[in-house]
């Protein structure tokens, strides 16, 4: 059995000579981690990791990065202690916040944000502090550069957070990646979170403040 399991379990991944882009991992090292499949009581145990650019499930076996290619048949994954789970096609980090469950899409783009000169001048933009882990709290700024040669010029790109957060409001299920997104869904809160959002200043770029700005929609659904 254990041995059938293991051929059903690699078939699941293939391996990577390359990557196809440089990733942005979500964690700061590959970590224990366990994957369980749809029709199997039990789970194979590896280090993982997730490239939260190239949205990819990635581990190590012998050496050799492997990436996870049938998600759809994937019940749960369990990386370092935390729970991912599939929502609307994406790869969700499950969390309490607030004595509340969410779920977050953790996905970094690049963006360019400046450019250093033929001289050595350098302009750059303001990059925000990005919050890749709620639970390690961990933030990150100025990590993982991203540089593009031009005639020139260098460009500077730094990553920025995209994410997508799902939660649930009157027995209903929501999903948003923008404050209008959340505007339009509910029209009637909408002035009281745009002065929420222009008070404290918050961003869904930052997921701990757009996860405030979330909970305190249902507060405002529950009043």
């Amino acid at each position: 059995m254990r041995r059938f399991f293991c051929v059903i379990l690699l078939s699941a991944f293939t391996g990577l000579s390359l990557l196809a882009q440089q990733p942005i991992y979500l964690f700061p090292e590959f970590m224990p981690g366990s994957i369980s499949f749809r029709g199997f009581d039990r789970s194979e145990k590896v280090l993982m990791n997730i490239d939260a650019a190239g949205q990819r499930v990635l581990y190590i076996k012998g050496g050799t990065m492997m990436e996870l290619t049938n998600g759809a048949t994937m019940e749960s994954l369990v990386i370092n202690g935390k729970t991912f789970v599939m929502k609307g096609g994406l790869l969700c980090e499950q969390l309490a916040f607030q004595a509340d469950t969410m779920y977050i899409n953790w996905k970094f783009k690049k963006v360019n944000t400046g450019s250093v000169g033929a001289l050595g001048a350098a302009t750059q933009n303001k990059v925000d502090v990005l919050w890749t882990n709620l639970g390690a709290g961990t933030p990150v700024e100025g990590e993982g550069r991203y540089y593009q040669m031009g005639e020139h010029a260098t460009e500077i790109w730094e990553r920025k957070s995209d994410n997508t957060y799902f939660f649930t409001a009157g027995g209903q299920e929501y999903k948003a990646k923008r404050l209008k997104d959340l505007y339009k869904a509910f029209p009637e809160q909408a002035p009281q979170l745009k002065a929420l959002v222009k008070e404290k200043k918050y961003t869904m770029e930052n997921a701990q403040q757009a996860l405030a700005v979330i909970t305190y929609l249902k507060s405002l659904l529950t009043n």
